[in-house]
Formats: C-alpha cells, structure tokens, sequence
C-alpha cells in the first residue's frame, strides 16, 4: 500500500538533495565543457540539446550509431568516436528507451575508452534542461506540487496486486533517484496483455495515434480479424504509411472494413499546429509546423465501438473528454497511454472511472519510463478474477 504522508514528507529532504545533484553536475560539466557530446541525435538528443544550450552548456557533438558523421550537423557515427572525442568527454545517453538500453551503450562506451558516461535519467535532477521541450513531464517531474489526495485515490483504482506495484514503482521513480526495478510486461503484448481481457474477433476499434499501422498489424496478428478498426493519426507521411499498411498487411476482407482519418484528436474540434517527424514523436506542438484538422471522437465516430486506443503524445485526457458521449453509450475497453505529463498517472485513470464506474482499471509497463498503459476493462471482459 501507498505511505501519502509517507512520500510528500520525503519531498522536502528529495528537493534539496535534488539541488546538491544539479550543482554537482555543473561542476562537472564546468570542468569539461569543451566536450559534451550527447549519444543519440534523435528527437530527444536534440530537445536537450537546445536545454543545455538554454543553460549554457553549449553540445559539441552527437553521437549516433545510425548516422554518418557530418559535421554540418554536429554528428559523428559511433564506429568514428575514439577519432574525434578524447576519453574524458563527457557523454550522455538520450534515447527514449533508456531504461533497457543504456547498461549495453555504456558497456559499449566504456570497452572505447570513454570515462565520464550518463544517462539522461541522470539530469532530471535539472529539470530546466527539459522546460522548452515535448519531453519535459516524461522526465523531469514537479516534485514540489504532488496532489496527495489524488495519487493515493488512483492508486486505490488499481485492481490487482501486478498494477498496485507497477504504480508505486513509477512513483517511486519519479519522486527519487533511486535504481527502480521495473516490472515490465512484453512489449510486444502492449494494448494486448495476455491476462487483462478477454479478446474479441469481433472488435470494434478506434485506434488514436495510429503511427504508420504498427498497432493495427499488431492487432491483426492477436485477432486474426475485427468487425472495424478506424485508424487516426495526423502526421501526413505516417498516415500514407499507414493506408499503404492496410492493403499490404491485411487481407482484402479485413482491409474492406478498415478506415482511416488523417486529424488529431482533442476535446474540441478545429485546427492545430503540429510538428509532424514521420515517426513516433509528431505532436502538437508551437515550433516547425503545419496545420491539421482536429477532431473529437464524439463528432466523428458514428458507429459503435468496442474498443478505443490512445497514443497521442499528450492529448490523451482531452481527447478521453472530447469522447465522454461515445464511451457512456458504448462502454468500450480502453487501454490509454499515461506517461506523456506527470499528472497522467492520476489524473487519467480518475477519469476513466469517472466515465466508467463500473470498468476494472489496470496499470501495465512496458519499456519502464515510456509505454505504459493504462486499461479500463468491461466486467464482462475481465480475464483477472
């Protein structure tokens, strides 16, 4: 069980040693500031890339196993690095699945010689390194503003023991530094868990961030078939990949009874900026954009539904709300994405309930910081007894 008075009491003792940590690491980077060098140059190697800008540790370079060096862009490949870097470069880890990744990459950095190596995980302890980015609240919490009252009342949501733990080991992870164990479920599984729900053939699906049908073939491959899957996503390249996904990956039969939607989702409709990258990480955003469409649910979904997915970088709880009719009507299965901001972990599981009083909450992860779901089972459904 959650210790509330237990954890906020700590808050005090955990900001200030949050303070010695962050001081701690500009000494070190004032030390070796001709060299910092982030591994990855990725969406989120450049988003910190731009905060250590902002706090005056300008990057000297990228390092990235996928990349040819240019300097141009800053970029050296990693098979390049002893070359270009002397041993005391400092080296961050910035990859999005850092928890499963960087023990191999340091391993790997450290048999080249590199000393001074961390993760990003690391400089959450600087939370303005993170401010002017997407990926802010997915790193770097508020510790100071932690609403007691609601963490422990979403924690008491959680139906078995696997999701109570799964809770308390996100918290702990975000109101400490402490080397949190995870317990991670296949990611393969994701949306999917073997022992949640019971399966349908005969689904309904409105899948909300589609990407380029990564999810949908995912889909495919555990039903074998769906009464109709409406895949909605707004990056235009993913989109085409996505219908392109739909007469490759399906047969005709299926792909008869498979949709898509080119918007993203929110709890109003209209029009938004949105930085589109052609990948995993296209959000709504004031940067670099264009212009999409925005939709809510409950304007553009007619038809019933079974089952509703969202992975949207952030607009999950509004486009939950601009779908409150569609979901007391059909009372569908929701497996929701709830790591994008801090008050995720609590507010969205409060607000399926909300919607859903009679639906069993669920909590998995699956890659330890990033991916994990939360999941709103009918009792008709519940595999878990």
């Amino acid at each position: 069980m959650l210790d509330m008075m237990k954890i906020l009491n700590s808050v005090p003792n955990e900001v200030a040693r949050r303070k010695e940590r962050k001081e701690e690491l500009a000494r070190r980077f004032e030390l070796h500031k001709a060299e910092i060098v982030i591994y990855g140059h990725g969406y989120l190697g450049v988003e910190l890339g731009k905060g250590l800008e902002h706090e005056n540790w300008p990057v000297r370079y990228f390092l990235d196993a996928n990349k040819p060096t240019d300097f141009s862009q800053k970029n050296i490949n990693l098979k390049e690095a002893n070359r270009y870097l002397s041993p005391d470069a400092i080296i961050i880890v910035a990859i999005y699945n850092i928890y499963l990744e960087y023990p191999s990459i340091r391993t790997q950095l450290e048999a080249m010689g590199f000393k001074n190596i961390m993760s990003v995980l690391d400089l959450r302890v600087w939370p303005e390194l993170f401010q002017g980015g997407h990926i802010h609240d997915t790193l770097s919490w508020d510790i100071t503003h932690i609403p007691g009252r609601l963490v422990n009342e979403a924690y008491l949501l959680m139906e078995d023991e696997a999701s109570q733990k799964t809770y308390k080991e996100l918290l702990d992870f975000f109101l400490s530094d402490q080397d949190i164990k995870f317990t991670l479920c296949p990611a393969e599984k994701q949306y999917m868990p073997d022992a949640i729900y019971l399966p349908a053939e005969n689904e309904r699906i409105i899948d909300c961030g589609a990407y380029n049908g990564d999810t949908m073939r995912a889909f495919y491959s555990r039903l074998g078939a769906w009464c109709s899957y409406t895949g909605i996503e707004p990056d235009l390249h993913n989109w085409e990949e996505l219908n392109a996904s739909i007469q490759t990956s399906l047969p005709k039969r299926l792909a008869e009874r498979t949709k898509t939607i080119c918007a993203a989702v929110s709890n109003k409709p209209g029009g938004a900026a949105f930085c589109a990258s052609g990948n995993t990480t296209s959000h709504i955003s004031e940067g670099p954009v264009h212009n999409v469409p925005v939709i809510t649910l409950d304007d553009a979904i007619q038809e019933p539904v079974s089952f509703i997915k969202m992975d949207i970088e952030g607009f999950d709880l509004r486009a939950l709300q601009g779908a409150e009719g569609l979901i007391r009507k059909n009372q569908p299965l929701l497996a929701i994405c709830g790591y994008h901001h801090q008050a995720d972990l609590w507010e969205i599981p409060l607000y399926m309930k909300k919607l859903l009083p009679n639906h069993k909450i669920y909590l998995r992860n699956y890659a330890g910081i990033i991916e994990y779901v939360f999941y709103a089972v009918p009792e008709n459904r519940v595999l878990l007894k």
